[in-house]
């Protein structure tokens, strides 16, 4: 393994230069470069290089040797380095430059490259802090923790840096917990909610809101689910596999500059593996309980010469079964990239995505009893038709071209097209309607169901972002421009069956299949375009400020057809020129510890009209946090707390009009979200990973909504006041490092639905093994609900006859890994 030369070796250099020495560590032919210890190019020098981005101190470092370095800038991205002082040699001076940053040199005479260093330890890379090593790509640096994040500004900034609540689920946590799907991850982040609106299908909140943005490399597009008016049922597209993605950024609380309209819940940017120069390789194979077998193959690389042309392949194949009896699922999936250097600063990456899944639903889960207590049903109980199936494939073809017009300025844009289709027919059993089932165990099927669902997704960025000097200070600036365009066509079609059945003795084969024929048409465009600015002053050393705004237009319609009849009603709503403005202030009070405060405006357009058929006014309040981040370790280790506030407008509510027929709303609702949260992300020592974060929740209505609903009243009373999650992962002192274990927990408080579904809190334990056996095969061992708690998993829509779903038992999954 190639190790940096420290500034000031322990070991005494008489008969061998300080040139020379730094040529054999680095692993540099000597007769090459060191032969000759006091030509011009290692002759030492002093050097008085001012600190700064690391990569403009390694470009002031090599225009100073008369060298020429090229390398991705992705590589460099959000380090930092105190500068050169003294004397030094070419060899010596980019070793001490390029210290514990994971990368290393490469090349001859005055053409040189950096790459990034390859890991012979049990853990990729340890990289010693965010400032200066850690950037913002977390593959290889095997960190709980990030260097910089733009998923709250678009701004490259320091989660200490960022004026609101943002968190990361970095590569090697998803490795060391086993995170294969979005839910995984985000099930360990901070404040976050996992919700099953179906079987197969989630939303995510937080601070009692929907996040119903997601963004990929920072380009967006909605949560199905999050369509307004589009059922979850009219999903097609599934899941995302984590095994694409360097790491997800979460930022939580109303995203205003990024997002121009949604509940202020939050933002979540999936951030794609990249192409690598160095040639890299990795394959796995995994075997778990209830027959889940799994493999990953990764390859990435440089495919001509001078490493401009780079390309990376990563394929899964998962075949699974389930605790619950029939529910099946496979995925394939195949991420092909490629990045192509123009000039050392003109980069183009395109790629491709195919991700396919077949499922047998387990479709509304187990009913309970008419008195709101258990039926004892076993975990494994299926109320489905054998037959059952839902199909989802997802094509996404993407491209980004980023220009550097130099070390502060640079201007990206990308394009990004998702075609999803999802198909499916299935029946289950439903305890009686929201009923529930009575002691004979008597229940009723609840119909066949038919669907072909279909999505095209079409996004568009432009960001350009730069420095500039006012009144003697360097200031950042970020001004973009954002396409959102969404088109869903779904067909659904119904056939009756209510047959009696008994949900203590049903036979799942002896529900016969059926010619469901399609009955209505639901059809959605959503399209909404906008350009935002922010300028981050930076007032004083310690005080900055980040002002912004988000200028937006939106366009929504709704088409329902019945195809029967061939009648069609259209939903069209509009909003054009809406300001969103965004506001935070960070003052750097010790040299570790920060205060910050941050205000984000509320904006979401409503799909609902009032009895006189007029649309609602939007939903419109605000969100305030603030809060104190630290940042130890030189970066390695990042601490927060916060306080906040939601208020929420103008939500549709029953208008109390009791000789109202139809369309019965009026834009009255108010609601109030507060709490705080404390989380912990990053090393403790070198060998020492941990995650730890807690939220406390409180929301409700201020006003009365009904003659049931009144002011006080608790407006998501299924998420839960308490939210703890913990992970921690130490790699043991033993020869050759090859030995490393984790453990973690999750607990929440109780919850509630709108229909009196009462889950307690419970606890989750989990636990990791890894041990390399040598430089290239690694095995690993993860175990989940190590204590095998039952517990129905969160879903709104809990009720007696159904959605009630039990969480995974007791599992582990064992990995084995080689890596070239």
């Amino acid at each position: 393994m190639v190790t940096p030369l420290k500034s000031n070796p322990p070991f005494k250099t008489s008969r061998l230069t300080r040139s020379t020495l730094t040529c054999l560590v680095l692993g540099l032919p000597l007769e090459s470069y060191c032969a000759e210890p006091n030509t011009p190019a290692q002759s030492e020098q002093r050097f008085e290089i001012s600190a700064g981005s690391l990569s403009q101190v390694l470009s002031n470092f090599a225009a100073a040797n008369r060298v020429a370095l090229i390398y991705d800038t992705r590589l460099t991205e959000g380090l930092v380095s105190p500068g050169l002082h003294g004397q030094y040699g070419l060899y010596e001076g980019f070793s001490y430059l390029l210290s514990g940053t994971g990368l290393e040199l490469v090349g001859s005479g005055k053409d040189f490259q950096l790459h990034r260093r390859v890991a012979l330890t049990l853990e990729d890379t340890w990289v010693q802090g965010a400032s200066p090593s850690l950037g913002a790509t977390t593959e290889h640096s095997g960190s709980y923790t990030t260097g910089s994040m733009g998923v709250a500004t678009r701004l490259p900034l320091s989660i200490r840096e960022t004026p609101q609540s943002v968190s990361v689920v970095t590569r090697k946590r998803m490795d060391d917990q086993g995170m294969t799907r979005l839910e995984d991850a985000l099930a360990q982040v901070t404040g976050v909610n996992v919700m099953y609106e179906t079987a197969d299908q989630v939303r995510f909140y937080s601070r009692g809101f929907a996040m119903d943005n997601v963004q990929e490399n920072g380009t967006s597009s909605s949560f199905q689910g999050s369509v307004p008016g589009m059922g979850s049922a009219e999903a097609s597209s599934d899941s995302p596999d984590m095994a694409l993605y360097d790491r997800v950024e979460v930022l939580r609380g109303a995203s205003g500059l990024t997002q121009g309209s949604g509940e202020p819940g939050g933002t979540i940017n999936l951030v794609r593996k990249a192409p690598t120069r160095d040639f890299q390789a990795s394959t796995s194979l995994s075997a778990g309980s209830w027959d889940k077998y799994r493999n990953e193959i990764d390859v990435s690389g440089a495919l001509n010469d001078d490493g401009s042309l780079r390309g990376r392949v990563v394929t899964v194949y998962q075949d699974s079964k389930s605790f619950v009896d029939h529910v099946a699922s496979d995925r394939q999936v195949f991420f092909g990239t490629l990045a192509y250097d123009f000039s050392p600063d003109t980069t183009l990456t395109t790629g491709y995505t195919w991700q396919k899944s077949k499922i047998v639903p387990n479709l509304y889960g187990v009913p309970m009893s008419t008195d709101y207590s258990s039926l004892a049903l076993s975990r494994s109980t299926y109320l489905g038709a054998s037959w059952n199936s839902m199909t989802y494939e997802k094509n996404n073809l993407f491209a980004e071209l980023e220009h550097r017009f130099d070390d502060d300025w640079a201007l990206s844009g990308s394009l990004n097209y998702t075609n999803t289709h999802g198909d499916g027919q299935f029946i289950g059993t439903f305890g009686n309607g929201i009923a529930g089932v009575g002691p004979a165990g008597t229940a009723r099927l609840n119909n066949y169901i038919h669907r072909d669902n279909k999505g095209d997704q079409y996004a568009a960025n432009v960001n350009l972002t730069g420095k500039f000097l006012l009144l003697e200070r360097t200031h950042e600036v970020v001004v973009g421009a954002d396409y959102q365009k969404e088109n869903y066509d779904n067909r659904v079609g119904t056939l009756s069956n209510t047959s009696l059945v008994n949900v203590y003795t049903f036979d799942p084969s002896s529900v016969a299949e059926a010619e469901v024929p399609y009955r209505n048409r639901y059809r959605y465009y959503n399209y909404q375009r906008a350009l935002y600015a922010a300028t981050r002053f930076n007032l004083s050393d310690e005080l900055k400020l980040i002002l912004g705004s988000r200028y937006s237009s939106f366009y929504f319609n709704s088409r329902f057809k019945s195809l029967i009849t061939g009648n069609e009603t259209r939903s069209p709503y509009s909003e054009d020129g809406k300001l969103t403005p965004y506001g935070g202030l960070v003052w750097d009070f010790t040299d570790d510890l920060s205060w910050y405060a941050s205000y984000s405006s509320i904006f979401k357009p409503q799909n609902v009209v009032d009895e006189t058929n007029s649309p609602l006014k939007p939903i419109v309040g605000t969100n305030y946090e603030t809060g104190i981040k630290g940042s130890y370790l030189d970066g390695d280790l990042n601490l927060s707390a916060a306080v906040f506030r939601i208020i929420q407008e103008n939500r549709a509510i029953d208008n109390g009009n009791p000789n109202c027929v139809d369309n019965c709303n009026e834009a009255a609702g108010k609601v109030r979200s507060q709490g705080w949260e404390m989380e912990a992300s990053g090393a403790l020592s070198d060998r020492w990973q941990l995650f730890a974060g807690y939220t406390f929740t409180r929301s409700e209505y201020l006003d009365d909504v009904s003659d049931t609903i009144k002011a006080g009243a608790p407006y998501s009373q299924w998420f839960p006041k308490h939210l703890l999650r913990m992970y921690t992962n130490y790699r043991l002192d033993t020869p050759g490092e090859r030995l490393s274990i984790g453990g973690g927990m999750t607990t929440q408080s109780s919850t509630d639905t709108t229909r009196d579904m009462y889950q307690g809190g419970y606890t989750l334990f989990y636990a990791n093994v890894t041990y390399r056996v040598d430089r290239h095969t690694t095995l690993s061992l993860v175990g989940g609900n190590l204590t095998d708690k039952t517990y129905y998993i969160p879903v709104s829509n809990r009720h007696r006859g159904g959605y009630n779903f039990y969480g995974d038992p007791r599992n582990a999954t064992l990995t084995i890994k080689w890596t070239y």
